[in-house]
């Protein structure tokens, strides 16, 4: 090899190498700041007490949350049988009293230990999604809430339009938050998703 010929490899090499090096620093960088960033103490603190027989978001929210956790439940947003099994086996792993009563501490076990940047949720759109919609934005937007959400274990990123298959499983969350199922993508819905989205920690790393 000439001595150009060495000196240019030299120099590809030094620069693959600084570009190695950076990127991962840069992605230890990222992981570090995930894993630094403050906990989720003050949601959990905001978040109300759940007992068997309560409905609504925050139980939707602890049936998501919980199954993350490796519990087998659906987001049927009413605190039965299955969801007090899945309750008190949490506590019990966590050292909290196996009441089945969701307090403070369960809460901070289960959701005050979470990077704020998976808590923190975002600005709700101010549009309304109907049933057939194909507008990009709109139809982009409820596809990303409901594939986090991953309610009945449903993924949508290959859907182009608000979908009958969509529809069908906004209808279900709407139920399950008690909110009217109509399948329209309004102020509550969007408001509900994003809070269990929030609960769950699925807004970010």
């Amino acid at each position: 090899m000439g001595i150009k010929a060495g000196f240019r490899a030299s120099i590809v090499g030094l620069l693959t190498a600084t570009a190695i090096a950076g990127g991962m620093v840069a992605g230890a960088g990222t992981a570090s700041a995930c894993a630094e960033n403050p906990y989720s103490h003050e949601l959990a603190a905001s978040l109300p007490q759940l007992r068997p027989g309560t409905t609504g978001t925050a139980t939707v929210g602890l049936q998501v949350a919980l199954r993350d956790h490796g519990h087998k439940l659906q987001g049927t947003g009413f605190y039965g049988p299955n969801t007090l099994a899945a309750v008190r086996a949490f506590q019990r792993k966590n050292g909290i009293k196996d009441s089945g009563i969701v307090g403070s501490k369960t809460w901070q076990a289960l959701v005050g230990r979470l990077s704020v940047y998976s808590t923190g949720g975002r600005s709700n759109p101010t549009f309304a999604v109907h049933p057939g919609e194909t507008d990009v934005k709109k139809v982009n937007h409820l596809r990303d809430y409901l594939s986090r959400l991953d309610f009945g274990g449903e993924q949508f990123w290959d859907e182009k339009s608000y979908s009958p298959r969509m529809v069908a499983t906004v209808k279900r969350f709407q139920q399950s938050v008690g909110i009217k199922a109509s399948g329209i993508v309004g102020p509550k819905t969007w408001t509900a998703m994003n809070q269990v989205l929030r609960i769950a920690g699925h807004w970010g790393c």
